[in-house]
């Protein structure tokens, strides 16, 4: 059964997190540095250098992020515009509906549904859709004071691109990673999927729900429903099958993301919203996404 085998794997290790919060005085932050310095760009790293996904498929994949996010967004923002939601409502749904949880949610999610085969595409999916994720959501969490050039400078913070470029240019000048480098880099990487499980159980103990239910059923079902739904009539433009189309929809079918809500908070941006929005979406995600998988296949 399939809700069995790869649904509640995910949910039992992030149930774990969560346990793990509230019964213990672990400082969150150490272990998310330790997640964002250490076992994400180890991972990112071991993972590009033995990719063997195609030029033309990274291509494809780079459209689909950005036409994905462009689409999300723009709907979103016409939807809250409708429900005339003020500017912090609506940067907060516009966030919660557009910015899925690419990693910690969906590199397990990936891995657990088609295993090592599909690592490599799951992790450019997972790159690609960090840019957007790091830029254009401080952008929208900010609102109009924020200049482009200082979300690219915030991107540039995130050592996961660092991975990413020093794996590409290892790959570009066709260098051989010692063996030991090697080794030691997948070993730091095997630990990020399960501690990204851990981190988003935890910080979901820290989300409430008090009010806004309008807000959390409208903003789960475009993430949920609509996103899914968009994401195959994209892949289908795009030309992408087999186990690149299956990824591709499942990854971006995930819910509401984590980061922004630190933005959020940051910026004063409704993140009562938000946080509400992530737990009611991952909740509700054992079902969408139990559906999908059957019809995925």
């Amino acid at each position: 059964m399939l809700f069995i085998q790869v649904i509640l794997p995910v949910f039992l290790i992030a149930s774990a997190g969560y346990i793990f919060e509230r019964k213990s005085e672990v400082d969150i932050r150490s272990l998310a540095n330790g997640a964002l310095y250490l076992f994400a760009p180890s991972l990112v790293f071991s993972a590009l250098v033995k990719s063997t996904v195609a030029t033309d498929l990274l291509g494809r994949l780079s459209v689909f992020m950005f036409v994905y996010t462009l689409l999300i967004c723009a709907l979103a923002f016409s939807v809250a515009r409708f429900c005339k939601f003020d500017n912090n409502t609506t940067r907060a749904f516009t966030l919660s509906t557009s910015m899925m949880n690419i990693g910690n949610f969906g590199l397990p999610l990936v891995f657990f549904a088609y295993g090592e085969a599909a690592l490599d595409i799951s992790i450019v999916v997972f790159v690609l859709f960090n840019i957007p994720l790091s830029t254009l959501a401080i952008i929208i969490a900010q609102g109009q004071g924020v200049k482009w050039h200082q979300a690219v400078r915030n991107m540039l913070k995130i050592p996961i691109f660092y991975g990413v470029a020093l794996a590409l240019l290892c790959k570009i000048l066709g260098l051989q990673i010692p063996g030991f480098i090697l080794r030691a880099t997948e070993l730091l990487g095997q630990a990020a999927i399960p501690v990204m499980l851990i981190l988003l159980g935890m910080q979901l103990s820290r989300s409430k729900i008090t009010q806004g239910w309008g807000f959390f059923g409208l903003a789960t079902s475009i993430r949920l429903l609509v996103g899914p739904l968009l994401a195959i009539a994209l892949v289908s433009l795009l030309g992408l099958d087999g186990l690149s189309r299956k990824v591709v929809i499942l990854q971006t079918s995930t819910p509401s993301a984590v980061l922004p809500l630190l933005y959020c908070l940051r910026f004063g941006t409704r993140p009562d919203l938000v946080s509400g929005t992530i737990l009611t979406s991952t909740l509700c995600s054992a079902l969408t996404l139990t559906v999908l998988l059957y019809w995925l296949g």
